[in-house]
């Protein structure tokens, strides 16, 4: 929690109050992560084992805050890593392994000191970009035709290091690799679990993972190999810990293996290991067999059917599906060679299965996201019939939606039919719509004009229309602005705030009250006022002016939020001020918008944070979320958080919604040192409404709002 002690101490030093007046330390956070299933029962339990190990730490009594996150793989909200002192990484490895599409997001992680401890497979990387990070992070790594992976029964002895604290000298038949890869000269490793391996763990013929020349010489030379290591970065601040172990899942009852590991974790965590070692007592049967993955046992081969030969290949291709997706995901974005494109066009001609069909569909679709007019592959028309034909629903929507992308007419047409077909079913109205407005059809205006009228498709409308450089867009949503729910009315003030144009149609508007200033969001006001300067200050007030003295309005606010005054605001009103003024952006009780961090297990019992956090949103900004703003050739702004970017197209996380914006189409790309959380919010509310808020933000659990 780094960020979280930080902003008190700054909330400490500026009201000239010292911070051992705090009442307790703050918890190390440890954050694990766990894989998907991978193996069979009781092998490569990903998300057991981290369950057992969390559970040690908390039970241990040393002040963390160990924490399993709920969902397997890299989260969704990366903020959740923002504060550990360590993250567990136990997943698959190499081309499966979770932080490779996430590889910078976790390097800005390991940078500023965060440790690492990786667990078996996730100690195998892939030879270029993640094995360079690997090496940077816990200073070695499992490498293919390098290192191997068989089953033996290793004694090790102590090493001088606070890691083997407690510790007894132990032996265990795992998994362990050895032969790794580690950084030049070992500077900075210290092995941790040595030995050399007998001549019967190289019997495999060479391979990937089975043998090589290297290895043989290596165990032939008596050289001792070594399967945990630990790893101080040269920067001294970060720490990485490497433990190849861990492929059965029962190895975890064995007291000195899983001290070994509970030890690491605290040591990269920046936290002393006690003398005797993490204290934890032996997981039973029923701990050992709780968590698992639900993996199933083998089922015994069935006979083949004389009239179903074709199955024996289904299944091998969906064996298989796992590494074509992984495949996919890594290299699909590069699918701007005609060459790929026909490639795949005649191998979905000659596919007759629907499963194989959507995973290449699905693979074309995301390479070819946000991007028009693409110049459609040799034989597509003739592949798009064979698949307009499938059973499956889906193979047809998703090759439909392909031939939007290659500019066929008779597939706008019928995108345009279906949108306006109130019998078609919503989610594919809504695709039908998406696929329109980036093919920026001409008949869009009209049919969006319609879809207003529809409560089910007016905020997807409202959108829409911000794709439309005409003035006429800005009146009818102004003119309708009254009428429209809360949701809605934010929408349009996205919208009208995403171009210049329609901007100076929306100041007459606050002027004469149709759009009161108190619904316009602190978000919007930035972008209005960044867009049309003092013509928008004049009407709206300068929010900047408000917050410019950020230890005078935190004095001013810690003095008037006293307990009377809190005894009588209301969290439930205050949720709704929530839904309001931060829900677009901030999940709070798992709901919200993914915009900023999760406010979910921030440090909101302290009013000092909050208070900071509020007035000074801009005093600590991660990268993640810097505001970055794209103005596009035809004039339309986009304002938002990077969620990613490749050589074709920039992705942004932006109130409500996510866009992809073609590099093609960028005019102008700014990054911001300002969050994307404005100042003045506080300000711009009623003092009571500001009370209410400040004692929703410090519950414990979730109520109900007020009506």
């Amino acid at each position: 929690m780094t960020f979280f002690r930080s902003a008190c101490l700054f909330v400490f030093c500026v009201i000239g109050v010292s911070p051992t007046l705090a009442t307790e330390p703050i918890p190390k956070e440890i954050i694990f992560i766990s894989g998907k299933p991978s193996h069979g029962p009781m092998a490569h339990e990903h998300r057991a084992g981290n369950l057992l190990l969390a559970k040690s730490l908390n039970a241990a009594g040393l002040n963390l805050n160990a924490v399993v996150l709920p969902k397997d793989g890299f989260p969704e909200d990366p903020s959740v890593l923002n504060d550990a002192a360590t993250i567990v990484v136990f997943c698959t490895g190499h081309r499966g392994h979770l932080l490779n599409p996430h590889l910078d997001e976790f390097d800005a992680l390991m940078k500023k000191g965060t440790g690492v401890v990786m667990i078996h497979w996730a100690t195998e990387a892939e030879v270029g970009k993640p094995a360079k990070k690997f090496l940077e992070w816990m200073g070695g790594f499992c490498d293919l035709n390098w290192s191997v992976n068989p089953h033996w029964s290793p004694n090790f002895k102590p090493a001088k290091h606070e890691i083997w604290n407690g510790v007894e000298p132990f032996g265990l038949n795992d998994e362990w690799y050895y032969h790794m890869r580690f950084v030049e000269g070992m500077k900075g490793v210290t092995p941790i679990l040595s030995d050399l391996p007998g001549s019967e763990t190289l019997k495999r013929p060479d391979g990937e993972r089975s043998g090589n020349p290297e290895v043989r010489r290596a165990v032939a030379a008596g050289e001792s190999q070594h399967v945990a290591w630990a790893y101080e970065r040269p920067d001294g601040k970060g720490r990485g810990f490497g433990f190849t172990g861990g492929h059965n899942h029962v190895s975890w009852k064995n007291d000195s293996f899983r001290k070994i590991v509970l030890n690491a974790i605290l040591w990269t965590a920046h936290v002393d290991v006690p003398k005797d070692g993490v204290s934890s007592p032996t997981p039973d049967e029923q701990e050992i067999k709780a968590n698992l993955d639900a993996k199933g046992e083998k089922a015994p081969a069935a006979k083949p059917k004389p009239d179903k030969s074709h199955e024996a290949a289904l299944e091998a291709l969906k064996a298989t599906a796992v590494d074509f997706q992984k495949l996919r995901e890594q290299n699909i974005r590069r699918i701007d060679s005609q060459l790929s494109l026909d490639l795949l066009s005649r191998t979905l001609a000659g596919s007759k299965e629907p499963f194989a069909q959507s995973a290449m569909l699905r693979g074309m679709l995301e390479g070819l996201a946000g991007r028009r007019n693409v110049k459609a592959p040799n034989g597509w028309k003739t592949t798009a019939t064979t698949l307009a034909a499938s059973g499956d629903a889906e193979v047809r929507q998703m090759s439909q939606q392909l031939s939007l992308i290659f500019g066929d007419e008779s597939a706008k047409a019928y995108a345009l039919a279906k949108l306006t077909d109130i019998s078609t079913p919503t989610e594919e109205r809504r695709e039908h719509l998406q696929s329109l407005v980036t093919m920026k059809h001409p008949r869009l205006k009209q049919t969006l004009a319609t879809l207003l009228k529809d409560a089910n498709f007016r905020v997807d409308a409202i959108r829409a229309f911000g794709s439309l450089d005409d003035l006429s867009v800005s009146e009818l949503l102004l003119k309708s602005y009254p009428e429209f729910d809360a949701t809605a009315k934010r929408t349009v003030l996205e919208t009208l705030s995403s171009r210049k144009s329609y901007a100076n149609q929306l100041l007459p508007a606050l002027k004469n009250g149709t759009v009161p200033k108190n619904e316009v969001p602190a978000y919007i006001a930035r972008t209005l006022s960044n867009l049309l300067g003092d013509s928008f200050t004049a009407v709206f007030g300068n929010q900047a002016a408000l917050s410019k003295d950020k230890s005078e309005l935190i004095a001013k606010y810690k003095s008037f939020v006293t307990p009377e005054r809190m005894a009588t605001a209301s969290a439930s009103r205050g949720r709704v001020v929530f839904q309001t003024m931060c829900s677009a952006c901030h999940v709070l009780y798992g709901e919200g918008g993914h915009i900023g961090p999760d406010l979910t297990g921030s440090n909101r019992a302290d009013l000092d944070y909050i208070l900071l956090n509020m007035i000074d949103p801009s005093a600590d900004v991660p990268d993640a979320y810097k505001l970055v703003t794209i103005t596009a050739k035809d004039g339309r702004i986009f304002a938002g958080t990077l969620v990613e970017e490749d050589d074709q197209r920039v992705v942004l996380n932006m109130i409500g919604q996510k866009s992809t914006v073609l590099k093609s189409d960028i005019a102008k790309r700014e990054v911001s040192p300002l969050s994307m959380m404005p100042e003045g919010m506080l300000a711009a509310i009623p003092a009571d409404q500001g009370l209410d808020l400040l004692k929703y933000l410090q519950t414990t659990k979730q109520v109900e709002p007020s009506k």
